[in-house]
């Protein structure tokens, strides 16, 4: 029987082709529109995901080797705007995630069963176990994912599809 531990293991290492699966859904040239100018575009959200994984690779690898030390999040706005590969192409950001994720996945699917009740001293969120770090960087790409499809569809209603 198939524990929910293992189901959300599954769950964070299909994350690449959950992200690729909605990449291909929308239309090439919603890549870069905004459906607001205070909002991000795919591109940016895709480089954005990118960067969270190597966040998530660092942190990941500290509540498994240094339990209960503190962690960071990053300003997600600031790097935005002052990191000018936010304008790039976002084909090495997709290779970065799909690397880093599978990296992560690795390390989370050969941990020790206790290792998953270490905690770590997360901003914004205080102590929290190594599980719930992960279930907050999935629910982190849900939301990109799902931010993804409503700018495709939003394109598609205004422009036709492409």
């Amino acid at each position: 029987m198939i524990t929910t531990r293992e189901r959300k293991l599954r769950r964070y290492g299909s994350g690449y082709l959950r992200l690729m699966y909605e990449l291909r859904q929308v239309p090439r040239e919603s890549i870069k529109f905004r459906l607001r100018p205070d909002e991000w575009n795919i591109n940016e959200i895709v480089i954005h995901l990118a960067d969270m994984e190597a966040s998530a690779y660092v942190n990941l690898r500290r509540a498994v080797a240094e339990p209960t030390q503190r962690i960071f999040a990053f300003d997600k706005d600031l790097w935005v705007e002052a990191l000018p590969y936010y304008q790039k192409a976002i084909g090495p950001s997709l290779k970065l995630f799909r690397l880093l994720r599978a990296s992560n996945y690795l390390l989370l699917k050969n941990i020790d069963q206790h290792i998953w009740l270490h905690t770590i001293y997360y901003e914004n969120h205080g102590q929290i176990t190594l599980e719930d770090l992960v279930d907050l960087y999935e629910k982190h790409l849900d939301r990109a994912v799902h931010e993804i499809a409503a700018i495709g569809e939003t394109y598609r209603k205004k422009f036709g599809e492409a």
